[in-house]
């Protein structure tokens, strides 16, 4: 029997981030003797590279966030490449590679990474995006959900739970620690000049990733040798160095931009995620992997990543008193934190390995072509 084709539509970044990190591991573990993946690239991306270099194959179609000629590439793409099944994830590529599909006569399926609800700051982008989602969802024949939450937003929408499949993102570990810095000091005798403890946070800087909260948070702290560090790229970053010159912390309070994620979780001493919304929360994974005490708000599907007390710490909201609260209990035991970072470290090997999300992804995809020809036959 002839390997399925898997077409997977991606509209582009100019940085790593969760979508990037989820495809980069995709094509990185699948089978290839069961299946053939094949990236649609929107534009060329630093993605595009990285899947060329994991010995994928890419198609670059002319970039343009409203252009109908991608509808007949995608068409044409899929009857040249004999394509079984096109998959997509984000608004833009969904909207272009579900009639794409539509139009070729081939079967969609669509994976969530975030809550659309909770992206774009923009309210006419938001409710033009809603819309598009909306109106082409009936295209659609099957979900993949990073999280629990994820498809129960789904389930709001009205799509029938037979049509999701919660498969958790999984994660390619970039860094193994030290444990704890401090304790790994102790351990050999050395000490570091820098006595502070950095507290860190990676991803876009985003409305929805909360980090104004973070800085407002830790404006809140008293008597901590403490230093904060943010690193990312995106809209956000003006009005986050506004508030934080507003606040004072310019002594205390960094944004170095965009930097290879291993090296800034080697930097930290503990990690915040902050978001308001979180599909899953791929970064608060790496930090637990890496060794870092975690703290995170109970947004979307970080309380499916953290348990409280036992593997990080989940502040009672996502509002600045609540993850200075937070931040505050995690100094209170900074010093004895092992049993949860070794916890904490096991449960993300376990249950967020890139490789066993690419099996049950893959999984997924041939289930959905064998149930489309089992009704085909009927």
């Amino acid at each position: 029997m002839a390997k399925k084709k898997i077409l997977i539509v991606y509209s582009g970044a100019k940085y790593q981030g969760g979508i990037e990190d989820y495809l980069e591991n995709l094509f990185k573990f699948y089978d290839r003797k069961r299946v053939e993946l094949i990236l649609a690239s929107l534009g060329e991306w630093p993605l595009c590279g990285r899947i060329r270099k994991a010995k994928g194959k890419v198609f670059v179609l002319p970039r343009g966030r409203i252009r109908p000629q991608t509808f007949f590439d995608l068409k044409k793409l899929t009857a040249n490449e004999n394509i079984s099944l096109v998959v997509s994830q984000g608004v833009v590529a969904n909207f272009y590679s579900r009639l794409g599909a539509r139009l070729a006569g081939a079967p969609h399926l669509t994976a969530v990474h975030s809550d659309l609800a909770a992206e774009y700051s923009n309210p006419f982008i938001r409710s033009l995006y809603r819309l598009s989602d909306f109106l082409t969802r009936p295209f659609t024949k099957r979900y993949i959900a990073a999280s629990k939450y994820l498809k129960k937003t789904l389930v709001q929408k009205r799509i029938g739970k037979d049509k999701i499949t919660v498969i958790y993102d999984g994660v390619n570990p970039r860094t193994e620690g030290p444990k704890n810095r401090r304790t790994e000091e102790r351990k050999s005798g050395r000490t570091e000049d820098r006595e502070e403890i950095i507290i860190g946070s990676l991803g876009r800087l985003d409305k929805v990733k909360g980090y104004d909260n973070l800085i407002r948070a830790f404006s809140m702290l008293e008597n901590t040798d403490a230093k904060l560090m943010i690193w990312g790229e995106g809209k956000e970053r003006e009005n986050l160095e506004a508030l934080i010159k507003k606040l004072g912390l310019e002594d205390v309070a960094e944004m170095p931009g965009h930097i290879d994620p291993a090296e800034a979780l080697r930097k930290m001493d503990i990690y915040i995620q902050p978001s308001r919304s979180e599909g899953l929360g791929l970064a608060v994974i790496e930090a637990m992997l890496a060794g870092k005490p975690v703290v995170v708000t109970p947004a979307g599907g970080l309380k499916e990543i953290v348990r409280n007390g036992e593997t990080g710490i989940v502040a009672k909201s996502a509002g600045p008193k609540a993850i200075a609260d937070a931040i505050k209990q995690a100094f209170d035991g900074f010093e004895n934190v092992e049993g949860m970072i070794e916890k904490a470290r096991e449960e993300a090997k376990n249950k967020f390995s890139a490789k066993r999300s690419a099996e049950e992804t893959i999984k997924t995809y041939l289930e959905t072509l064998q149930t489309i020809e089992k009704t085909v036959q009927k």
